[in-house]
């Protein structure tokens, strides 16, 4: 049972404006007066071009935000000032539906307000201030008409700044709002300026296209409880550039085409242990940029637009697709930093190319990128080896059997066989004899017919002299080559067989692999 005991007024007190002073910085309190021209400027249609100018004075140390969106009608500008009131419709494809960042983002900046708008013949001024909002009690503010400004437009002045603005300020404010608003840039009908001067769009699309690991691009639309859209398109790939000290990696998120989150590195979307590691220079090519567009009550923004809502339900639909993707893209950038030439080889190199398209059915059901299987984290000396040669064999195809045998010899070596020097030894010299026959065939420069190498190759001394008319190579060397030589022999045609130490072994693969460098510049370390 229950029954009516009364009412409680829950008029908010003015001093809550007070309290989210310090969550605004000059960056993001700006950015949510840009936000609320463009918003009414897609309202509007988009009937003209928008221009937006901002002036930072250093000097007078003042503030002042001019759009040409459109304007307040009389009977909306009770938004500009009422927290939670807002004309725009949360199923439209915006950027503001709270109805407190403009209120929010003027009190952050100044102790001195002015708004000065003209939607139809009129033109008028809201003003308050700091004593406004600590001792009087009500909301009621006067409406002024005041000489007129160019219809259409909205002049935000900002006096008496809570912080003080520097040269700094102005820059990082120039390459904030290039960031944020860069996709609006884009499109050429919008300009935004700070102190006269036009920002530029600044994107984060300087993707490399190294062989099977181009970017991708997925595709896909996530459907809301109540049976509403949202379009998802995300590009995951590797970077032309290396950005650790900067951090321009990990994962962007536009809304609406407004960037809202950059460069993030948290556990939400997969940096930690167990997923794709802690942020490292070592992943720093990695790089997933989600765009998301549908009703703006649907995008997973916090209030003031700042960063990603990690318990939105779109958010959450995006998870675990999102920090397999991760994972994968971070360690093809580490696993690409230890091959053969590193990144500049394996991926810097690679500036042009094609995306490959995903189209993805079902978001939250997704636990893949699509990659194909990712090279060796720790490439074996089988894998490096073909690397270093690759150009070499190219134009030199009877060495790859030569390198080869020495990957050959490195697998016996590594195995626990109980003859695998006396197997190693065969193998070893064998390639080396071999190496001579291809060299006098194909390096020499000199005719050797096959009676010519018949005859020389009865006779191992005539094949060392043979090669040493056209290679030096050190006495200790050759010296070592007769041994090993003698060696095998003893093994082959003598009935006590030899048995060489793992030392000497060693020092036998040493001296082929020397010889294979001299010979062709074959590499092996």
């Amino acid at each position: 049972m229950k029954e009516p005991a009364g009412t409680v007024d829950a008029t908010p007190s003015k001093r809550l404006y007070l309290s989210i002073i310090a969550d605004y910085d000059v960056n993001k309190a700006i950015c949510e007066l840009i936000d609320n021209a463009l918003d009414i400027w897609v309202i509007e249609g988009c009937s003209k071009d928008l221009s937006i100018d901002v002036t930072l004075d250093i000097n007078q140390q003042r503030i002042n935000v001019r759009d040409n969106a459109g304007g307040v009608s009389e009977s909306n500008l009770p938004l500009i000032v009422a927290p939670g009131q807002t004309g725009n419709i949360e199923t439209q494809e915006i950027i503001g539906i709270f109805g407190v960042g403009t209120k929010r983002a003027v009190v952050a900046l100044a102790q001195e307000v002015k708004i000065i708008t003209r939607c139809g013949d009129d033109t008028f001024q809201l003003e308050f201030d700091d004593s406004w909002i600590r001792q009087s009690p009500d909301w009621e503010l006067p409406i002024y008409k005041v000489v007129p400004i160019e219809q259409g437009n909205t002049e935000i002045e900002l006096l008496k700044l809570r912080r003080t603005i520097t040269n700094d300020t102005v820059s990082q404010l120039r390459l904030h709002l290039g960031a944020t608003y860069a996709r609006f840039l884009h499109r050429g009908r919008i300009i935004i300026s700070i102190n006269g001067i036009p920002i530029l769009p600044l994107t984060f699309n300087d993707w490399a296209f190294p062989p099977s690991y181009e970017p991708r691009i997925y595709i896909g639309v996530i459907r809301t409880q109540d049976g509403n859209e949202v379009h998802i398109e995300a590009i995951a790939g590797l970077t032309t550039q290396s950005s650790p000290a900067g951090g321009e990696y990990g994962v962007y998120f536009y809304c609406n085409d407004r960037l809202v989150a950059r460069a993030i590195k948290t556990i939400d979307v997969g940096f930690g242990t167990g997923l794709a590691g802690k942020p490292h220079a070592d992943i720093s090519l990695a790089r997933v940029i989600v765009s998301i567009t549908g009703p703006a009550k649907f995008m997973p923004w916090n209030s003031s637009k700042s960063d990603i809502n990690p318990s939105h339900e779109i958010f959450l639909a995006l998870r675990g697709w999102l920090m397999q993707v991760v994972k994968d893209y971070t360690s093809l950038s580490r696993r690409l930093s230890k091959y053969e030439g590193g990144w500049p080889e394996n991926v810097f190199k690679y500036k042009a190319g094609s995306y490959t398209s995903v189209a993805v059915n079902d978001f939250p059901s997704v636990n893949t990128s699509y990659l194909p299987p990712l090279p060796d984290a720790n490439p074996r000396f089988g894998r490096k080896v073909p690397q270093w040669n690759r150009e070499v064999s190219k134009d030199k195809p009877w060495t790859i059997g030569l390198y080869e045998s020495i990957i050959a010899v490195d697998w016996i070596l590594k195995h626990k066989l109980e003859q695998k020097n006396r197997i190693a030894l065969i193998l070893l010299d064998s390639t080396l004899e071999i190496a001579f026959k291809e060299y006098l065939v194909n390096e020499s420069g000199a005719p050797y017919n096959e009676q010519r190498l018949l005859t020389l190759f009865q006779d191992r001394t005539q094949v060392h002299n043979e090669i040493k008319k056209y290679v030096t190579i050190s006495k200790i060397n050759w010296k070592k080559i007769e041994h090993y030589y003698h060696a095998r022999c003893q093994l082959i045609h003598r009935r006590a067989s030899v048995l060489l130490s793992d030392h000497e072994i060693t020092d036998f693969r040493n001296t082929v692999e020397v010889v294979l460098k001299k010979l062709f510049k074959l590499r092996f370390t």
